[in-house]
């Protein structure tokens, strides 16, 4: 009896320590984004969509000139369509507003199947512009 209680007792912490470990590895995906500059002025800014058919959508807005960001924690195990659009820094935002998502990555859909999977993407020369 004291066997069988000390081998489930066992068995229980075991799965327990699993599982956790586990569940972090699906959200350790990543795309990492950059501007180029030139062509991109700096009194320009490039914002960043990655989406997917699941309801994922992360943002992120780079002004040209600045370094690199990472958009993190996205799911992995999933195709994600990135976009980006280019806007500029003008004292009336509203009279030049562009269309979400005007220009996309050339290579389509990405896929992020394994974890820690991540692509590094640079704005305007990675993306087909309309």
């Amino acid at each position: 009896m004291l066997k069988k209680l000390v081998a489930t007792t066992l068995s229980v912490i075991t799965l327990g320590s699993v599982f956790p470990a586990h569940a972090d590895v699906t959200n350790s995906c990543f795309v990492e984004v950059a501007v180029s500059s030139p062509p991109v002025l700096v009194s320009e800014r490039v914002a960043f969509n990655v989406s997917n058919s699941s309801g994922i959508y992360r943002s992120l807005t780079l002004n040209g000139g600045d370094a690199a960001r990472t958009i993190e924690q996205l799911p992995c195990y999933n195709a994600y369509t990135i976009s980006a659009t280019l806007y500029s820094s003008a004292v009336n935002p509203l009279m030049n507003t562009s269309a979400i998502g005007q220009c996309t990555l050339q290579a389509g859909e990405i896929a992020l199947n394994n974890p820690d999977s991540n692509i590094s993407v640079v704005f305007p020369f990675d993306f087909n512009c309309d």
